[in-house]
């Protein structure tokens, strides 16, 4: 009985430190649990579901994207026909172009090479046609995390062409 008691108690605190251990996931599970997060929500860039992203974003990246909302209603007030800058929405993957009986199906994603340096971490996140449009790969983007204080935060997405999502919000003209 005592050998029980012992070793329930054993079991109990590995637990206990496993959980404690979690509390700041590692990058490519949070970049994992990001996309999830995204692609269960409308990928319209608007107020409403920029407030429902700001916690996967660092303070940087949030400023830049309230800039955006600001330039994109004045932008909007003097040419209201015209497409806005993220009209095809948050640039956080490729277009789903995958279409088959008129139907839409989503990319499926990965992710890949993690690399840090410091409290600054790179994830390679891999974008693939879903099966039933072949499968091929589309593109590699990569997420660029900052470590807080709470745990990673996303602070830039860097593109395949090497530009990154915080020069676009930074551009001169809209």
């Amino acid at each position: 009985m005592k050998k029980r008691i012992i070793g329930g108690v054993l079991v109990a605190l590995v637990l206990a430190a496993g959980v404690y251990g979690q509390t700041k996931p590692d990058a490519a599970v949070f970049v994992r649990s990001f996309y999830k997060f995204h692609w269960a929500r409308s990928n319209i860039f608007t107020a409403g579901n920029l407030r429902a992203y700001r916690k996967w974003f660092s303070p940087a990246l949030n400023k830049l994207f309230d800039y955006e909302l600001k330039r994109e209603a004045a932008y909007l007030k003097l040419h209201p026909t015209d497409k806005p800058y993220f009209g095809d929405g948050f640039p956080f993957q490729p277009l789903d172009e995958c279409y088959v009986n008129k139907r839409s199906y989503n990319n499926t994603y990965k992710t890949g090479a993690v690399t840090a340096d410091g409290d600054r971490t790179l994830v390679e996140i891999v974008f693939a046609s879903p099966k039933i449009c072949g499968g091929a790969a589309i593109d590699t983007y990569k997420v660029a995390l900052v470590n807080g204080k709470a745990g990673w935060l996303i602070d830039d997405w860097i593109y395949p062409d090497g530009r990154r999502l915080t020069e676009d919000l930074k551009r001169p003209e809209y």
